[in-house]
C-alpha cells in the first residue's frame, strides 16, 4: 500500500507530469513549442521587472551592481541545475519537455524573488 502511494505521489510531482500540467498536449511538437513559448513569457516577465527594479534604483550604483552580479549567478545557477536534469532524462522522448519544464519553474521562481525583495 504504502508503495502504492509512493508512486502515485511521484506520478503526480514528477518533472514529466509538471511539462504536461503546464502544456497538456498530446503531439510532443506542440508540447514543446508550448513550453517553449511559456518560457519565453517567464522570462519576459523577469526582464520585465528587472527593467523596473533598474529604472527605481538607478541612483544607487552599488545596489544595481550587486543586481547585475546576483541575477548573472542565477541564471548560471539556472543553466547548470537545468543541464543535469537534461542528462538526467538523457534517452528519454521527454526529455526537452522536461527540460524547458525546469526552465520555466527557475524562471518564474526568480521573479517572484524579484517581486517579493525589490518591487513591494
Amino acid at each position: 500500500m504504502k508503495k502504492i502511494i509512493s508512486f502515485s505521489l511521484f506520478v503526480l510531482f514528477s518533472p514529466l507530469a509538471q511539462a504536461q500540467s503546464l502544456c497538456p498536449m498530446t503531439n510532443a511538437d506542440a508540447m514543446q513549442a508550448c513550453l517553449d513559448g511559456k518560457l519565453q513569457s517567464a522570462i519576459d516577465e523577469m526582464v520585465s521587472d528587472l527593467t523596473i527594479i533598474k529604472q527605481r534604483h538607478a541612483e544607487n550604483d552599488a545596489l544595481l551592481k550587486s543586481l547585475e552580479l546576483s541575477q548573472q549567478t542565477w541564471d548560471a545557477y539556472r543553466k547548470t541545475q537545468c543541464l543535469n536534469v537534461y542528462q538526467t532524462w538523457q534517452n528519454n522522448a521527454q526529455q526537452q519537455a522536461v527540460t524547458a519544464s525546469c526552465a520555466i519553474e527557475l524562471t518564474r521562481q526568480r521573479n517572484q524573488f524579484l517581486q517579493d525583495y525589490y518591487l513591494k
